[in-house]
Parts: structure tokens; sequence; C-alpha cells
């Protein structure tokens, strides 16, 4: 089982080097790994005091950890019914739970017809055996020795307790259940996102009009920088500090970034494959179209949904999907950037060379870019 955090202590990171405008607003930054997810989640803002810059930064944490705790699949915790709770209740009864897991559920199941069922919360059964194999792959891989590969005919197996039709969602009570014992939800690919969108959202309802979150690598923005300059939001190249960034987007408002890629979790198979946690509900084996797509909307739920499924999908068919987007939501500025080896780039598709690896960006994006524009 996955063991959550590390604790660290930060100390509040006063950057005060950016000259002060004519409304006395400063930059302040600060990080921390004690809000849950698992990961590393740090703001920089622009606000008139420290104290204040601070007071926005505890709100983060707090909202953070809370959504943490109502999201997690992997623990339970006191006076809460979370995902954990739903999965442990599989085929026994109805849970009750927050509302904004309803919500999340909701939308995750309407992307599930949306993306032609690439994307897939109630893939859990298959991911839960991926996962154990990780885990093992990871340990054998530190003795250097190759993972092993879960067997087809168990993963086959696994796939027939996923579908919604496991799935029983009451509005009305605010109740989840999964009929089946063996079936379970994972919200792995779209959870963090969906909290990040939540804790902006509230960031903005008490004023705060100048900041970006970064909760590991699912980055919103809130509004710009004083004088209206826009936060510069790298690419990161899939060798992990290789090169700074493969490419710099600059939106002149708030903006959502959210990266699916396949070099963060993942293990060394037989023959020296890579086996990542990215898994095609359609070959129930690692997406190999290509090494990371990043994409750009207003909202980072639906940024973190739509950077699970087009990692899934061809770069055709990702492209349908982006297009789609954009013609629903004309007023925004929505589009991808994708990120192949050499031999990945399907024929006819024109990619820009860029820390080793090719890059190609949908023509919403070209003007943002530093590279393309």
């Amino acid at each position: 089982m996955k063991k959550i955090l590390v604790v660290i202590s930060m100390t509040l990171l006063f950057t005060a080097c950016t000259p002060v405008t004519k409304d006395e607003y400063v930059r302040y930054s600060n990080q921390t790994v004690e809000a849950g997810f698992d990961t590393l989640i740090s703001m920089i803002a622009y606000t008139k005091t420290p104290q204040e810059f601070s007071a926005y930064f505890d709100m983060v944490k707090t909202e953070f950890y809370r959504y943490h705790q109502l999201f997690d699949k992997y623990n339970a915790y006191e006076g809460i019914n979370n995902i954990y709770t739903i999965n442990q209740y599989a085929g026994i009864s109805p849970v009750t739970v927050d509302p904004v897991i309803i919500d999340m559920l909701i939308l995750s199941k309407e992307w599930y017809e949306k993306s032609n069922f690439q994307f897939n919360v109630t893939l859990g059964a298959v991911l839960k055996v991926w996962s154990a194999y990780r885990d093992d792959g990871e340990i054998l891989n530190s003795d250097g020795k190759p993972g092993e590969i879960p067997p087809m005919e168990l993963l086959q197996e696994k796939l027939k307790c996923t579908g919604w039709e496991f799935v029983e969602i009451d509005e009305e009570k605010n109740t989840v259940f999964i009929t089946d014992v063996c079936a379970s939800i994972d919200v792995g690919g779209v959870a963090k996102g969906y909290a990040t969108e939540l804790v902006a959202k509230k960031l903005e309802s008490e004023g705060l009009t100048m900041a970006i979150i970064n909760a590991g690598g699912n980055v919103r923005s809130i509004g710009s920088k004083p004088e209206n300059e826009p936060w510069a939001v790298g690419i990161e190249s899939p060798d992990m500090g290789g090169v700074a960034s493969l490419d710099t987007i600059r939106l002149p408002d708030s903006a959502s970034f959210v990266t699916s890629g396949d070099y963060q979790r993942y293990y060394i198979g037989p023959n020296n494959v890579t086996y990542h946690h990215l898994i095609d509900p359609t070959t129930l084996m690692p997406g190999r179209h290509f090494r990371a797509v990043t994409v750009v909307c207003d909202d980072s739920g639906l940024a973190d949904i739509l950077s699970t499924t087009v990692f899934l999908l061809s770069y055709e068919d990702g492209v349908k999907v982006i297009e789609a987007m954009q013609q629903q939501y004309p007023d925004q500025v929505i589009g991808a950037l994708w990120v192949f080896e050499e031999n990945q780039i399907p024929q006819g598709v024109n990619a820009v060379k860029s820390g080793g690896y090719y890059l190609v960006i949908s023509p919403s994006l070209v003007t943002y870019s530093r590279i393309f524009a």
C-alpha cells in the first residue's frame, strides 16, 4: 500500500527582490509537503504584506489537505467517508460522502463517455494489479533486476469488475455504492487537478488576484503578475532536469496547465522496457503514443481529465478531443503540447526539436509559446 507523506517543515520564503509596484504589491513564495496528495505544493503570489501572503498560504495548506483526505484511496480518517471508504464498502452498502466527491464522480462519468471510454475512474481493479507489480518492480529494480509484467489473463479477469454499471450515485442522499466487492474506483486521473481548482476558487473568493499554484505538476494561475505580465509555465523534460524546460507557455490571465507523462511513476521490466502508471483501458497496458502531453484550459480539474485522456489516445484522436473542446468553449484558450521521441512522431506531423525531444503544439497556444511563436 502506498504510504502518505514524509513531513518536512518549511519556512516562509519571503522573496522581495521583485520591484514594488505602484500599488505596493510584493512577490512572496512558499512550499510544503504537509498538504497531502503525496507531493510538493508551492505558491507564488503578490500581496501587500507578508502577513497577507501567509494567511493565503495557510488557506492553501488547509484546503489541499481537506481534499487529500476526501480523495484518498489508501487511508481512512476519523469522521470522514472518502474514496477509501467507498471502496471498502463495495458490495456491502452505500456510503454517505461530501458533495464534492459526488460532483467529481459525476464529472468523471461524463468524461467516461466523452473520451470514448479512455478516461475511466472505475478501472480500479485493473490499476490495483498494476500498482502491486509496480511496487514489486521498483524493489527488484533497486537490486538491479527487472520487474515482472502482470499476466494478461489476470488483467482481463479484473477488467470484468470495471464499468459504471458497478457504481450507483444518489445525488439527493449524497451516497455512492459500488455494487460488487470485486470493483473499486480510482480517481488518480482527476483528484489532484480537481482539488487544485477548488483551492484556487477559494483563494479568488477570499480576494487573492495575483498568484500561481503548483501541486506536483498541476499548475493553476490566478490572474497575472503586476502590470499585467503573464505567468511563465515551463514544459518539463522527460529527462527530469536534463534541460530547464522544453518550452515556456505564457498566458495573459488565469489558466490551468496539467501534464501527463510516462517518466515519474514507473519501473523497468524485462528487456529494459519501461512500464508506467498510465494504463490504456483498451489494451490494459501503459500508453505508448508519446512521452508526455500538457493540456491548457481554464479549469484544473478538466485539464487533469483531458491530459489523462489525451495521453492514452493517438495523436490524431487527441487532436480531435482538443478541437472539440475549443469549439465547445470558444471564449477559452484550450490547447495541448505533445512531447515525442523521434521514432514516435506520426507521419506527416511537423514537430520542433527541443532538448532532445520533438514538440507539437495546438494552434491556439502558438502565440503564447517561447519556441513556436
